[in-house]
């Protein structure tokens, strides 16, 4: 058991007065003892509050160790306080309240950054400090160690001891240099050594139960050598805390030698419990140390960013809005001083209408009080130039003044881009008008406005006459330039509030606002075309222009977009297809057509895919009346309107795309009609079938020709190819190598419509043609007086020197027969002999075989 004396000098009283003493001063003593326990325990009590609030706002090891170990000394304040009278319940105390001094300065010690080097097995001996001394503690106060025993734990703590300096330095992540690790090392075990021979030497002469005191005194030493360690700088914190801890440690070897010495010297007890504040005082002025070492070294990196960042910074009054601090940037790329700025302020490099915005931003970034980025916004260089700028912003506290930090991000060329793209998105890239989208845009607006104001809106369809022929002939650089001189003398005939767009690759379109009457919009469809009749210069090359026009009147002609659209584009087409080169006001009965090919258009596309076509068959008879072969002639059969000829729906498919899938479909048809007749016994020795231009165009015809006329079965020789003159002259090269090709495969060719297109007999000798069809408006006047006849016979003569074999179309009576036969004309066709036929009415003409051309009176037609 502890004696009264150590145990007065351990709990920061001084050692106590003889036993010689009087009761009455023995029991004022005591009340003082208690009286400054308990001021102890408030300070400590405090000190827990005051770590405890440092840990929550800025938790590390560090602070959550200091804190356990301020804990562990106020409970052994707290159990100083205990009164007990039986002497095992007394000994039990003084026991917990040694213990909880071992533990303080073990949590101390893991406070330490060198115990953590490698984590939390690096730290186990640091753990281990505080289990031999409560061992040594709980041994000595609560039974009767024997001498071994207590030999045995004051080694353990030692080779606790030991472990933990000797790791100083052999972490991986380098806490401390080697040199610094080799002097820890050093000074921690010339500490064990000291302390090991003093604890020998204590219990060697049979005062066990002062062991205790050695293992304390190495303990706090050791937390001295670690703080200095851990930061290693001459400071007020570090010094108070170093030297605090070292006297810590001394303070029970110069207890004990006080009391060894000059046992009835009376020393305050408060005196002895001065370096634990020292401590408190010392860790408290470190952690502001190293808050304001952090701070600055921020600071440092802040200045360092803010000044040698590339892009323009500033700080401004968020009150005034005059700069406060500008970084280089903004010096170099807004091309104003230091000094410049600071005697300007944001409303300088804003243009004025700007201002306002600017200031209700500001307002509204004090009531956010928060990061805000706003803009792009428009900024003045000294120069003059401007350019687009993004913000971004936050609060702070700037020389005590209530400023925004600002970082400005140059976003001049991304602008641009944008802009660009959005342009070119509504625009065309070669002569900058309106594109479509644009357009309908334009469009819907200025019928929303016409209705408004109770105003007539135009729009105006204009396509160039023959812009293809000036393509082929000059070349489309040639055609490029033109169309850009027609956009610009259009926009120059035009009010800013007109529209003017480029909506096909030849074709414009104008929307006129605000219109009195119809005759405006004339007028102006005059100007334009008097406009693009003048010469222009292309490349150097004289370039004449001129241009059909359609025009519609809102609400006169229709009160959407689209209907009045398709309206003026339709009276354009009738001005294209009368020669061109003048304008017309979409009448009723263009309107009525235009709705018609709409209508037809749409039961053409449900027909391909429902049914709805149906390929009619009209005869040939050769001069002698014997049955030569049929031409297929495709009709179509409308709820409405009827049966529709081709010259109808034809030019409606040509226009809108059809054309294709419905030449197609006609293929496929009569190659399956034919195989059905050969498997009833009908032979028809040849089928021609009428070929749109637009089909000869697409590159794969001759081998779509060939992979229908395969799959059919179909012998190729039964299948003739009548396509017209214009057909043959368009794109005489590619349609010539597509017929040869065909021709090597089987099939025949004629050309119809003989006679009115352009083309001439040697070219056409040049191509696998077997047959010419003469048109029958020569055939109509063939017997006339002073009619075609001439022409006629010219016709027969030059083909049949070509050898080729001449069919007449259209006669329909019999002096037209009578002067073709006399003329030499191989075959005919017509109503005199039969009009078109259904397949199933087919039969019977081929097994008539003969007709008689030459009759005195007309000629009976075959039934339908």
């Amino acid at each position: 058991m502890l004696s009264s004396i150590f145990r007065v000098t351990l709990m920061r009283q001084s050692p106590p007065l003889c036993q010689a003493n009087p009761p009455r001063a023995r029991r004022g003593a005591k009340r003082r003892i208690m009286q400054n326990t308990l001021l102890d325990i408030l300070i400590i009590g405090l000190l827990v509050l005051l770590f405890g609030s440092i840990h929550r706002k800025h938790a590390t090891v560090r602070t959550r160790f200091w804190l356990l170990g301020w804990l562990f000394v106020l409970v052994h304040f707290g159990l100083m306080l205990v009164t007990v009278s039986d002497s095992a319940e007394q000994a039990l105390v003084a026991a917990a309240a040694e213990s909880a001094l071992a533990l303080c300065g073990a949590a101390f010690a893991l406070s330490s950054g060198l115990v953590w080097e490698r984590g939390w097995k690096f730290a186990v001996p640091a753990v281990l400090l505080s289990v031999p001394p409560v061992a040594y503690v709980a041994v000595t106060f609560l039974y009767n160690a024997t001498l071994p025993v207590l030999l045995l734990l004051g080694a353990a703590s030692q080779i606790a001891y030991a472990a933990v300096v000797f790791r100083f330095g052999r972490g991986g992540t380098g806490a401390i240099t080697p040199a610094r690790a080799t002097v820890a090392r050093v000074g921690g075990m010339a500490i064990l050594a000291v302390e090991a021979m003093w604890l020998g030497l204590v219990v060697r002469n049979q005062h066990g139960d002062l062991g205790i005191y050695p293992i304390f005194s190495e303990i706090f030493l050791l937390n001295a050598l670690l703080y200095w360690e851990d930061f290693r700088r001459v400071s007020a914190g570090v010094l108070a805390a170093v030297l605090g801890l070292a006297a810590w440690g001394a303070v029970f070897p110069l207890a004990l030698t006080m009391n060894q010495l000059w046992p009835h010297l009376h020393v305050n007890g408060e005196l002895w419990n001065v370096p634990k504040y020292f401590v408190a005082f010392g860790m408290i002025l470190t952690l502001l140390e190293e808050q304001k070492r952090e701070a600055d070294a921020r600071s440092q990196e802040y200045r360092v960013l803010f000044e040698n960042n590339p892009h323009p910074m500033w700080i401004y009054d968020s009150d005034t809005l005059r700069f406060l601090r500008v970084n280089d940037a903004a010096i170099s790329h807004y091309g104003y001083s230091q000094e410049e700025f600071q005697r300007m302020t944001l409303r300088d490099i804003r243009p004025r209408e700007d201002v306002d915005a600017l200031e209700q931003t500001v307002s509204h970034a004090k009531e956010l009080g928060s990061v805000m980025i706003s803009g792009p916004w428009t900024h003045i260089l000294r120069d003059g130039r401007t350019i687009q700028a993004e913000v971004s912003s936050h609060a702070m506290i700037f020389d005590g003044r209530r400023a925004r930090f600002s970082l400005v991000q140059d976003v001049t060329e991304r602008q641009q881009l944008h802009y660009r793209l959005i342009h070119q998105a509504h625009h065309d890239i070669l002569t900058g008008l309106p594109n479509r989208l644009l357009l309908l845009d334009r469009m819907e607006h200025a019928l929303a406005s016409a209705a408004r104001q109770s105003r007539k809106t135009a729009v105006i369809c204009l396509d160039i006459d023959r812009f293809k022929q000036i393509n082929d002939t000059y070349g489309h650089s040639v055609g490029d330039q033109c169309l850009k001189e027609v956009a610009d003398r259009l926009r120059s005939r035009l009010r800013a509030a007109d529209t003017v767009a480029r909506s096909g690759g030849e074709e414009f379109t104008v929307v006129l606002g605000d219109l009195t009457t119809a005759y405006d919009a004339e007028k102006v469809a005059e100007d334009l075309l008097t406009a693009l009749r003048k010469p222009m210069i292309a490349d150097q090359y004289p370039i004449d222009i001129a241009a059909s026009i359609g025009i519609a009147i809102y609400p006169d002609h229709g009160t959407t977009a689209s209907e009045l659209w398709r309206s003026a584009d339709a009276a354009m087409y009738r001005v294209k297809r009368s020669g061109g080169n003048h304008y017309v006001l979409v009448s009723h009965e263009i309107s009525a057509s235009t709705s018609e090919a709409n209508e037809l258009e749409i039961f053409m596309r449900r027909a391909l895919k429902e049914g709805g076509f149906e390929v009619y068959y009209q005869p040939e008879y050769g001069a002698s009346g014997g049955f030569r072969g049929l031409e297929a002639l495709l009709r179509l059969h409308h709820p409405r309107y009827g049966l529709v000829t081709p010259e109808r729906f034809i030019p409606i498919a040509e226009e809108s795309g059809l054309i294709v899938p419905v030449g197609s479909w006609v293929l496929r048809e009569v190659c399956r009609q034919i195989r059905q007749w050969h498997s009833e016994g009908v032979v028809v020795s040849r089928v021609a079938i009428n070929v749109s231009p637009l089909q000869f165009m697409r590159m794969d015809f001759s081998r779509q020709v060939r992979q229908v006329v395969s799959e059919s079965g179909v012998r190729p020789d039964t299948l003739e190819i009548e396509m017209t003159e214009t057909t043959v002259m368009r794109n005489l090269e590619e349609v010539a190598r597509q017929m040869r090709d065909l021709a090597e495969f089987g099939i025949q060719f004629s050309v119809d419509d003989f006679g009115t297109g352009y083309s001439s007999l040697r070219h056409l000798h040049q191509l696998p043609v077997r047959t010419l069809k003469i048109d029958r408006s020569f055939v109509g006047q063939v017997a006339e007086p002073n009619g075609t006849s001439a022409l006629v016979q010219a016709i027969l003569s030059l083909a049949h020197s070509l050898n080729l074999q001449v069919v007449a179309e259209g006669v329909e009576r019999e002096e037209q027969a009578e002067a073709l036969a006399r003329m030499g004309c191989d075959s005919m066709q017509g109503y005199l002999f039969a009009e078109p036929q259904p397949a199933a009415n087919v039969a019977a003409l081929v097994r008539s075989g003969f007709v008689p051309i030459l009759r005195k009176t007309s000629a009976p037609r075959i039934p339908v």
